[in-house]
């Protein structure tokens, strides 16, 4: 099964100008917890609704601040016809729970979660593995 078979299509982004209550603004909006943050059409780094909280808010930072604050430099990605399994991996090694899925001239194309793959994934075996990582989490 293909990363472009369970993924969410489309992306929400972030710009790396942007505050903290705009990013997460569109989260709220769009219903998601993390947004890769872009630099002149490039992804620079990723942004989760913990990563606001627990670097930014917890911190004293304030809501106009920019989301570079609280964003991961690290950028993970898979290609839309990668593997499903391979994936998984990704995000194992990693111990993330989001991945940015792009097409193969490296232009973002969706989102695939954790979440994504329990529920729509047809491999009874990985589906039960990743429930088990999402109890965990």
């Amino acid at each position: 099964m293909q990363v472009s078979e369970i993924m969410h299509e489309g992306v929400t982004m972030a710009q790396i100008g942007d505050s903290l209550r705009r990013v997460a603004t569109l989260m709220k909006k769009h219903d998601i917890g993390g947004v890769p943050v872009y630099k002149n059409e490039r992804p620079v780094g990723f942004v989760t609704d913990r990563d606001i909280v627990i670097s930014c808010v917890a911190s004293g930072h304030k809501p106009d601040d920019p989301v570079s604050l609280a964003m991961s430099r690290e950028i993970y990605f898979v290609y839309q016809d990668q593997n499903i399994d391979e994936a998984v991996k990704l995000m194992e090694q990693n111990q993330i729970s989001r991945l940015l899925v792009v097409d193969r001239g490296e232009r973002p194309v969706g989102m695939l979660s954790l979440r994504d793959i329990a529920l729509r994934c047809e491999d009874e075996h990985l589906k039960a593995e990743v429930l088990n990582e999402l109890k965990r989490s």
